[in-house]
């Protein structure tokens, strides 16, 4: 049987941002292992100041945030009733502690988006908490919300105006993508395949890629919900584009989340 069925943007937007948390401390566990004489970058204002209070030395105070991390995203994913402002304000302050601690190893564009993502979570999970009964979305949700479609039109803008404003004339001459595949940092087996496109094609793309970043994010705050349905899935196809043909680690599946928010009012087809 087939119906439509309001899916709550709070509850769709926080089961998402679990995972994209799960993914950021898994990725950090699996990192830390740090020799002894690689080790003076541990020592910075944080949380981790109070690692004497637990009798551990700075090093282990760290691995034990991450995997705090680790456990509370993970039980956020698999539960609604642990997506509240306490947990998500835990899982913020034990990222910011570690990418204060890691400090150039962590200061990649993802890490910053996803703690200025993170903040804006706790705004919207609010004071739902366990102990109290709450409705599933409220004006206040709304408010967070229009906050993060906000965060996602300077990404995308900022993205965008960067690429002309840096005057490098592949930019400027729509051949940027005859080089990026190539020489991006970690390129994915697909990027070959993309390299050796026709060159009107990437040419096509730079131009179309421009449009979406510029552009399209003014559609984000129109009243017009097809308007904004269809921004929506632009945005998703050109992070999905970005996926398949290089690794920025978490930062176009935290951008692809941010784009839920401009589904607010939007219902999806469920089958039972």
């Amino acid at each position: 049987m087939h119906r439509l069925s309001h899916v709550c943007p709070k509850s769709r937007f926080l089961f998402c941002m679990s995972i994209i948390y799960l993914f950021a401390f898994s990725s950090l566990y699996i990192q830390l292992p740090v020799p002894k004489d690689g080790a003076d970058f541990l020592h910075n204002p944080s949380i981790l100041r109070f690692s004497e209070l637990f009798g551990l030395n700075t090093y282990y105070m760290m691995e034990l945030l991450i995997i705090l991390g680790v456990l509370l995203s993970f039980m956020a994913f698999f539960s609604e009733s642990f997506r509240t402002m306490t947990v998500y304000f835990a899982l913020w302050i034990f990222y910011l502690s570690v990418f204060k601690a890691g400090q150039v190893f962590l200061w990649f564009q993802w890490d910053i988006l996803l703690l200025e993502a993170g903040a804006l979570t706790v705004l919207l999970a609010g004071v739902d908490m366990i102990i109290f009964r709450f409705p599933s979305y409220t004006a206040s949700d709304g408010i967070s919300l229009w906050l993060i479609r906000w965060l996602l039109f300077r990404l995308m803008f900022a993205s965008g105006v960067v690429k002309l404003t840096s005057k490098c004339p592949l930019w400027w001459g729509l051949s940027a993508l005859d080089w990026h595949f190539q020489s991006q940092c970690i390129p994915t087996p697909a990027a070959y395949y993309f390299h050796y496109l026709p060159k009107w094609l990437l040419h096509l793309a730079v131009a179309v890629t421009l449009i979406l970043e510029i552009i399209f994010p003014f559609l984000f705050f129109l009243p017009l919900r097809g308007i904004r349905i269809f921004s929506f899935y632009s945005q998703i196809m050109l992070q999905l584009l970005i996926i398949i043909t290089g690794n920025y680690n978490f930062f176009n599946l935290l951008t692809i989340v941010l784009c839920y928010s401009l589904l607010t009012d939007y219902e999806f087809p469920l089958t039972l």
